[in-house]
């Protein structure tokens, strides 16, 4: 089952996107050092900042070796972390407070996070649970690995479907 927020996600897909198929590698050591570059350059120009390394590069499963790295900005700071993060990163994706390039044959995300949004905390919780749990990880990469090929509507789909049972979430 998929809460609304996950739902209207799904629905906004571009469809290109939506039935591209995704494709799951080993865990790829590289991540760590593109990785360590990223947050080093955003912790000289915000040296308080709270730099998160998440997703599956950061729990060294298999995935789409991509590194997603999360900045935690309360809204009182978000102006002055985008004018100390544009000069380096350049304009956002859409204003959505995201950042996507490649580096070294790697995707980098980087997302300014607002530490008490919804979505997000699920996230953290749900990384949480992964990096302490060694079972449901095992479980979750076991997943992963069902889906490499499928499209990524259904890789999206099954992930949600995978974290709200974990999470117990019901149909919000």
């Amino acid at each position: 089952m998929l809460t609304k927020g996950q739902k209207d996600y799904l629905s906004k897909l571009n469809p290109k996107r939506a039935n591209s198929p995704v494709i799951i590698n080993k865990y790829n050591l590289q991540t760590e050092k593109v990785t360590k570059k990223v947050i080093d350059i955003i912790i000289k120009k915000i040296p308080k900042a709270d730099v998160r390394f998440m997703g599956s590069s950061a729990l060294k499963i298999c995935g789409q070796n991509d590194v997603d790295i999360y900045i935690i900005c309360p809204p009182n700071l978000k102006n002055n972390y985008l004018s100390k993060l544009k000069p380096i990163f350049g304009n956002q994706i859409k204003n959505k407070n995201k950042w996507k390039w490649i580096e070294n044959g790697i995707e980098v995300s980087v997302y300014l996070s607002d530490p008490n949004d919804k979505k997000f905390q699920e996230q953290l919780e749900i990384f949480n649970i992964f990096k302490n749990n060694s079972q449901i990880l095992k479980k979750y990469e076991e997943l992963k690995k069902t889906l490499n090929g499928k499209s990524y509507k259904e890789y999206q789909i099954a992930k949600y479907e995978f974290y709200n049972r974990i999470l117990n979430i019901e149909n919000k």
